[in-house]
């Protein structure tokens, strides 16, 4: 049996993934300086896709993986990525506290 996932566009075009079942969030997705913000305060699992234009990221629950969302990550796939790595990305705009 699949995973139902539902879909919650929020703050700033980015996304919220929740478990269709019970309504809890599983999962994030938007810019680099907002999914490391929750990586670094709720301790999830970072991904990026290296083939969305402008750098797309997400924050999944362990033991949740990308394959499981209904997003496209095109042809590089999902890459795990480090609080490092999203900070290298966010710049000067860095963690959102």
């Amino acid at each position: 049996m699949s995973r139902q996932i539902s879909i919650h566009t929020a703050y700033e075009g980015t996304i919220t993934f929740k478990d269709a079942i019970n309504g809890k969030a599983i999962g994030y997705a938007g810019w680099a300086g907002f999914i490391a913000s929750i990586i670094h305060t709720q301790g999830w699992r970072a991904y990026g896709s290296p083939s969305q234009e402008g750098g797309y990221f997400i924050a999944l629950q362990h033991p949740h993986i990308p394959e499981e969302l209904p997003i496209d990550p095109g042809f590089h796939g999902w890459h795990r990525l480090q609080l490092d790595d999203l900070l290298d990305f966010a710049g000067d705009d860095g963690l959102v506290m």
